[in-house]
């Protein structure tokens, strides 16, 4: 069992589908370097959703702030638009066929997941949020809700909320409502905070983890 992140981890189940919600300068690069850790601790694969290059926003900014990137880069990576070649790409899709079809998603997902259950974080969706009208977000939430359950995998889906509510307001509640756990990351000062708004397990609800760069850097869980 983990002491901090990892105690918070350890309590999501596979089939979850968790939003991940952050604000721009929250860093939330620095999450990810701790699921990349988590996933190896316990022997999981990671696959990457990387939405238009936000894998490559994001290792260029760990580097930028002293990290080893090297595992992350380590990591099966599947794009959905964008031209970036980061990570170990496993597959690609057009940004059209993704959020309005996940038929097509799932071909390149069953042949990228060796072992399960996988943690899987999707990194930028909401920079979907502009490029489409309403009718189509409200099909690729329903796409995401019909991901709830599946036990091939835990998914991450982080969301910039400054954006999300600039671009489509409406459609934050939405994804609140069907996704079984909320966290939220943040930074106060020096330090980041890990907070468990929603969850399944009812003793995550309200719990908090507090950490210092240092931590982060060192992967402490």
């Amino acid at each position: 069992m983990g002491r901090g992140v990892g105690k918070i981890l350890d309590k999501i189940l596979p089939g979850e589908t968790v939003l991940v919600e952050y604000e721009a300068y929250s860093s939330p690069e620095l999450f990810l370097t701790l699921l990349q850790a988590y996933s190896t601790q316990r022997g999981e694969v990671m696959l990457i959703d990387d939405v238009v290059d936000t894998f490559s926003e994001y290792i260029t900014r760990l580097r930028l702030m002293g990290f080893d990137v090297d595992p992350l880069l380590s990591a099966s990576v599947i794009k959905i638009g964008g031209s970036k070649e980061v990570g170990d790409v496993k597959g690609r899709l057009e940004v059209d066929k993704y959020w309005l079809d996940f038929k097509y998603y799932d071909l390149v997902y069953e042949k990228t997941i060796s072992k399960e259950p996988a943690l899987n974080p999707v990194l930028g969706i909401y920079k979907l949020f502009g490029l489409s009208s309403e009718h189509e977000l409200i099909r690729l939430i329903r796409n995401i809700a019909s991901f709830v359950g599946r036990g091939s995998r835990i998914a991450y889906y982080f969301i910039n909320t400054n954006v999300a509510e600039a671009a489509a307001p409406e459609m934050l509640p939405f994804l609140e409502e069907v996704s079984s756990s909320i966290l939220r990351w943040s930074r106060d000062g020096s330090n980041y905070r890990l907070q468990v708004i929603k969850a399944c397990e009812e003793e995550l609800l309200g719990a908090k983890v507090v950490m210092e760069m240092r931590e982060i850097k060192e992967g402490k869980l």
